[in-house]
């Protein structure tokens, strides 16, 4: 399969929180690898912001509920014949390990953290433009002069509390994103409409574009039907267009 750049839009909060969350955590572990004082000071940043989300609700109950619902829905599919039974029991056996690390999991999410006392100082001073300068925050300035080796070891034990999360969050937008294969569809003058299954529950839609393609989807979605438009820019300062051309693209919605 050719390379392609990949467009999603998530059709309730719940896997919008989820796409977040995936987010954060490929921000973390992008800058772990890199040995940078600015790439160690941005995997802080994507700790602060998912102990954030964690602490805005029960996310530890929202990610047992979807794993509970995905695994009673690939429970269903054991019986069909055509189905390739070993990569379902697979899957089914690493929603199970997901759920029972998140039940050993006491309390909330992350909870050890808010007592942390250079992650709470330095949570304080991004809200200040400028906040993080050697003067306002010395002991951080230090510590981000240690050895590399020091600072990775360090910030693997802030992520530690989020693994558990991370691994069934990964596993549960990789099943839905797995679930429908995409299909060719075109966009007439650059604008395309399609109404829901009304006895299906699409979770995201997923829409693909050839890697060099110089357009980019708006998807705008409601309960019963949801729309592209294709849209172009020649400087991304300015408001971009609609493309006037019918665009091909592949588009899957995701169901399970």
């Amino acid at each position: 399969m050719s390379e392609q750049l990949i467009f999603e839009q998530p059709l309730n909060e719940r896997i919008r929180m989820f796409l977040r969350l995936e987010h954060l955590f490929s921000q973390y572990n992008q800058h772990l690898k890199h040995d940078s004082e600015w790439d160690t000071h941005s995997a802080i940043k994507a700790i602060l912001d998912i102990l954030s989300m964690v602490g805005r609700g029960d996310i530890k109950r929202e990610t047992i509920k979807e794993l509970e619902r995905q695994n009673s829905n690939l429970q269903a599919f054991i019986e069909i014949p055509d189905i390739n039974h070993g990569r379902l029991s697979v899957l089914i056996d690493e929603q199970n390990n997901c759920l029972q690390g998140l039940h050993a999991i006491s309390g909330n999410i992350g909870q050890p953290l808010q007592q942390n006392e250079l992650l709470n100082a330095i949570r304080q001073r991004l809200t200040v433009p400028g906040g993080l300068c050697d003067f306002d925050l010395p002991v951080y300035s230090h510590w981000l002069r240690q050895s590399f080796e020091n600072r990775q070891a360090i910030l693997k034990e802030w992520f530690k509390p989020f693994q558990t999360l991370e691994l069934a969050i990964n596993l549960i937008l990789k099943v839905i994103r797995e679930s429908t294969d995409s299909i060719d569809e075109v966009a007439e003058s650059g604008f395309y409409q399609k109404t829901l299954e009304s006895n299906q529950s699409c979770l995201l839609i997923r829409v693909m574009l050839p890697v060099n393609s110089n357009i980019f989807p708006e998807i705008s979605a409601g309960k019963h039907r949801f729309s592209i438009r294709f849209l172009k820019t020649q400087n991304p300062a300015h408001r971009s267009e609609q493309e006037k051309q019918d665009v091909p693209f592949q588009l899957a919605c995701c169901v399970l």
